[in-house]
């Protein structure tokens, strides 16, 4: 009895006696955390930007004394349009993070119908007598609907900060400050110019002008996003975001005659640039945007 009680008691002692082997690690604590995050993908932005602009300015009639007024309101919407989303992150922790990106999108420009009202009083010398006559003139006329273009982006530097959905996801929301920078196009202002014809008869031609209204303003982006992962060193990232800047006054510029194969007398551009004198365009920089983007970790 007492041989076997030696025989197992040796063995027993021996393993109690030998240093314990570490646990094998588990798959997260083997994984180490990745610092950086590349974000790109594609977007659908909705910006904000809705407006009603007018001009106002005197139709010129050349060699004659006049009095003249003309306005033109055109509306001018934006609807929603593709975009991308560019970003890099920097985890400042294991919930925190900093975050720099850029948020492009570009949307069709359009509207209502508008309307253009045009006064015009001026002196007539008709044949056979030449006696002066006071004439006046009125337009009131709709105008088709303003096509354009909006190009929107918004470069922004966000705090991140986040919570684990399970092993492989995590769920976030982020805030910063931003520059907003608006680009807008769209036509068409209507200048019209006064010439005197034969028989003291007054002649006008009307000039379509596209113009240009960039405008930049600060800002603030918040938002939202879900990251599901998709291996080792990717996820897929859903990111809604909303920013936000004050409306700013957009100085405009004219770009070109949309009718100059149509018009008899040209005109320089320069000249209805001095004519017209644009009002500036008032500019909401504000958008909402959607993106669906690829989270590329290392």
């Amino acid at each position: 009895m007492a041989r076997w009680t030696v025989a197992w008691g040796l063995p027993t002692l021996a393993l109690l006696a030998a240093p314990a082997r570490p646990a094998e690690p588990t798959t997260g604590e083997r994984a180490q955390p990745h610092a950086w995050r590349v974000i790109l993908g594609p977007s659908l932005s909705l910006p904000s930007f809705g407006t009603t602009y007018v001009s106002r300015y005197s139709p010129p009639f050349e060699g004659t004394p006049h009095a003249s007024a003309a306005t033109q309101t055109m509306p001018l919407d934006a609807g929603s349009g593709p975009g991308v989303l560019v970003g890099i992150e920097r985890n400042l922790g294991s919930h925190l993070g900093l975050q720099l990106s850029a948020d492009y999108g570009a949307a069709d420009l359009s509207g209502a119908p508008g309307q253009y009202d045009l006064t015009m009083r001026y002196t007539s010398r008709p044949p056979p007598f030449y006696e002066p006559i006071e004439v006046s003139l009125d337009r009131s006329e709709a105008q088709p609907a303003a096509v354009g273009r909006l190009k929107t982006l918004a470069l922004s530097l966000d705090l991140v900060a986040w919570a684990s959905l399970g092993a492989h996801g995590r769920i976030g929301v982020s805030a910063g400050p931003a520059w907003l920078h608006t680009e807008g196009s769209a036509q068409s202002l209507v200048y019209t110019k006064y010439s005197m014809g034969g028989h003291s008869t007054a002649f006008d031609q009307d000039y379509l002008v596209s113009l240009g209204f960039p405008g930049s303003t600060l800002g603030l982006v918040a938002g939202a996003f879900v990251e599901a992962g998709l291996g080792g060193h990717a996820g897929l990232r859903l990111d809604l975001r909303y920013g936000w800047g004050p409306a700013t006054d957009a100085v405009v510029t004219l770009r070109e005659i949309v009718n100059a194969g149509e018009v008899i007398r040209s005109a320089d551009l320069a000249e209805i640039q001095s004519g017209l004198s644009p009002a500036p365009v008032r500019v909401d920089p504000s958008f909402f945007r959607a993106a669906v983007a690829l989270a590329l970790r290392f």
